[in-house]
């Protein structure tokens, strides 16, 4: 018996259906992966979480001061609050001699493992601080708005100067411990500005248009902003890079957060507020440049108006 062939319109009605198929299954399969990627720098996120809180305990009760030179070591490679937790955490910090000024003296420095997310670029700095859990060090803050150079607490190869250093701060300070955030994502994507920085700095977060929440009509419709020449926040043309201090929605829009009581949990983009996630009554910003707190925020007329002070 002759066996029958397909006709083309079979053949067609095949092809169609597998092309449905794939339409259906292909975005389920990229949710998966990013939904895996999201599972993954969530443990990351809970184990420094972990790490940061034995080094508090270790330590009365206070968070390691963040982003501050070492004599010996390179001014480009600053002290974090990363090297300050390795020990506890003991994955991704490496002792390197090119740390060192000379050369030849072993250094700590994280970079690897842990510390780097799953979906983000490879630079170093990927888990940001918040600057009023965990102070900077004054090597960053040299001018002032005018300028003029502001005091610091240290000179350019981390020696002291005699003002006094940025205090440090104890978990048991904080208002809202349990919603105040510790560690976030951040960091840049695009090949231009592949970097990160070690502190989630809230001025930068401020003045760019995110006081209140990350949110807003003017926002790019990318969750994870980077375009070359567009401002992160107000996507205008206006020649200012992206910002590496701020928050990263890279895993279905949202960003894995530690908060300050070791916990650990997502916020989804336009649900991370400065007022309320961020800023820490009485915590300093910049305290070598008057030493404010920017708690003016909360003020009648001002973004965080109505809101309660942390």
């Amino acid at each position: 018996m002759k066996r029958k062939a397909f006709t083309l319109i079979e053949l067609l009605v095949v092809i169609a259906i597998i092309a449905i198929l794939a339409a259906i299954l292909f975005p389920v399969f990229a949710q998966a992966k990013e939904a895996a990627k999201k599972t993954s720098d969530m443990s990351n996120v809970k184990n420094i979480s972990v790490g940061t809180l034995i080094y508090s305990t270790d330590s009365d009760d206070y968070f390691p001061r963040n982003d501050y030179l070492i004599p010996g070591r390179q001014t480009w490679a600053p002290f974090t609050y990363r090297e300050a937790c390795g020990p506890y955490i003991k994955n991704g910090v490496s002792n390197y001699t090119w740390v060192s000024v000379s050369g030849t003296e072993a250094m700590p420095m994280a970079d690897s493992g842990i510390w780097q997310s799953p979906g983000a670029p490879p630079f170093r700095y990927q888990y940001g601080a918040n600057q009023f859990v965990m102070p900077s060090g004054a090597a960053w803050n040299q001018f002032n708005y005018s300028g003029l150079p502001a005091y610091k607490d240290q000179d350019a190869t981390g020696y002291a100067t005699g003002v006094a250093p940025v205090p440090s701060v104890s978990q048991s300070s904080l208002p809202r411990v349990a919603g105040t955030l510790m560690l976030v994502n951040q960091g840049v994507d695009s090949s231009d500005y592949a970097s990160g920085n070690v502190t989630m700095q809230s001025g930068v977060w401020w003045w760019q248009g995110a006081a209140a929440a990350i949110r807003g009509a003017t926002i790019p419709p990318k969750w994870d902003s980077d375009a070359g020449v567009h401002d992160q926040y107000d996507g205008n043309l206006d020649g200012a890079g992206p910002y590496s201090s701020l928050p990263r929605f890279r895993y279905t829009k949202s960003a894995n957060i530690a908060w300050a009581d070791g916990h650990a949990k997502a916020k989804r983009k336009g649900a991370l507020s400065w007022c309320t996630d961020m800023f820490v009554k009485g915590g300093i910003v910049d305290p070598y440049d008057g030493g404010y707190d920017n708690s003016w925020a909360f003020n009648a007329g001002n973004s965080c108006a109505g809101y309660e002070q942390n």
